[in-house]
């Protein structure tokens, strides 16, 4: 079952309110409490004097329901997300994360990248991979970002065998000479 933050949060706070409910209950029953602490608070209950108690009734059914049924829901193996491809033996699904290690093993072979993240992007006009990169300052940008976006689509082409329609390159930064040889020495 594929939980959301939301969901989280709303089940967090309901077991907490359950375990204290629980503990309530546990006290009442077992006579750790006198009776008497807390009959002026389920006289309110039953006389229906107090909104308050029926407000948190009301809240813990939807609750209670929206868990209940979000239990029955279709639990299917998830496809990993990724650029189907036909072929005359059969089906071929590449992942995404695939495109995107493949084109990153190509992008750090071009001289003058530091760092980078990549995202793959299988539209129907076409797969585009987004480069983030970070470089070293020394490269002229034009012929760094021609170089990477031609490595970067032989490659994953090449591999995959998968049509990139664009390789998009983002220079996030420059990184610092200092930074550059402090990070080359612990490699």
């Amino acid at each position: 079952m594929h939980v959301n933050l939301f969901d989280r949060f709303i089940l967090t706070i309901y077991s907490f309110a359950l375990i204290v409910l629980s503990c309530i209950a546990i006290a009442a029953t077992s006579g750790l409490v006198p009776s008497e602490f807390f009959q002026p608070y389920v006289d309110q209950m039953l006389a229906g004097t107090n909104i308050t108690y029926l407000i948190v009734a009301i809240i813990f059914l939807i609750v209670s329901l929206r868990f209940f049924f979000s239990s029955f829901r279709s639990n299917k193996p998830k496809v990993d997300r990724g650029i189907r491809q036909r072929s005359e033996l059969g089906e071929v699904n590449i992942t995404i994360q695939t495109i995107q290690t493949i084109a990153e093993r190509a992008a750090r072979r071009v001289k003058g990248v530091r760092d980078m993240k990549t995202t793959v992007k299988a539209l129907e006009s076409g797969n585009i991979i987004t480069l983030r990169v970070s470089v070293d300052g020394e490269t002229p940008l034009p012929e760094l970002t021609q170089k990477l976006q031609a490595d970067v689509k032989e490659q994953v082409e090449g591999i995959a065998g998968v049509v990139i329609s664009e390789v998009a390159v983002v220079v996030t930064e420059v990184a610092q000479q200092e930074n550059y040889a402090a990070r080359k020495r612990v490699e």
